[in-house]
């Protein structure tokens, strides 16, 4: 699903851009299916994801979304420096969505970000997926513990009490075998109470050694599409190692 994608939804005009990345440094997620679109090789790497953002920049120019969100697969800081570099227009003007596993974010890092691309807000995407530790840990694989939960937590804190124009995000998984629905619904409670914003996305099985999907109860949907800040309930195009995409029209 590398390329770029528009949206109109609950968090306004939008562009989604997905970026070829390395190999997560951290690559134990019981659930990712994201080594089936990264590379090892430098040159295809940066051919690819200078395709990419030369029509994510077209489209900013021709659309002109209020939001433009990048993902890789992995962490913001995973990608080369030529590709951080690439990025600095899209960001321009806008908010500007980037996802990082929970050690990359630190107030160090915040700041460095925020002078290297000057976008009008920065949002920082952070996948803790569940409150409780046991099913991040032992179903999930995330190694994020209670500990860097509450780290992040603090340093949210920090962030606003510095009045820096930075928000920071985080996800919650559903629809998978071992976790359970009561720890979702719970987690958006908590989550809301730590985060900036929440986004619900639902788990989809691309590899076949990957866990089961199950089914979603009405009572969870509900709650999801009333107290999240958006819930990701897939769709077609999002295929993993298809071809690269494109804006749709």
């Amino acid at each position: 699903m590398l390329g770029v994608f528009k949206y109109n939804d609950k968090l306004g005009r939008r562009l989604v851009v997905i970026l070829q990345g390395y190999p997560c440094a951290y690559g134990k997620c019981t659930f990712c299916p994201f080594a089936l679109e990264q590379t090892l090789h430098p040159a295809k790497l940066l051919e690819t994801n200078r395709r990419i953002i030369g029509e994510a920049l077209r489209v900013k120019n021709e659309w002109h979304p209020r939001r433009i969100a990048i993902f890789n697969g992995g962490s913001l800081h995973e990608l080369p420096l030529t590709v951080l570099e690439e990025l600095k227009p899209l960001a321009r003007g806008v908010v500007f969505e980037v996802e990082e596993r929970s050690e990359y974010v630190t107030l160090d890092s915040i700041r460095h970000l925020l002078d290297f691309y000057n976008p009008d807000k920065l949002v920082i995407r952070i996948g803790f997926e569940n409150i409780e530790e046991w099913v991040r840990e032992k179903v999930l694989a995330k190694g994020m513990p209670d500990s860097e939960l509450h780290r992040i937590r603090d340093l949210i804190a920090k962030v606003r009490e510095l009045g820096l124009p930075v928000e920071i995000w985080t996800y919650v998984l559903f629809g998978m075998e071992g976790i359970p629905e009561d720890t979702v619904a719970r987690s958006v409670r908590e989550f809301k109470r730590i985060f900036d914003g929440v986004i619900a996305i639902r788990y989809r099985r691309y590899v076949p050694t990957h866990p089961k999907p199950v089914p979603v109860s009405k009572e969870l949907a509900l709650i999801l599409e009333r107290e999240t800040d958006l819930v990701d309930w897939g769709g077609d195009q999002w295929v993993i190692a298809g071809k690269e995409g494109s804006a749709p029209g």
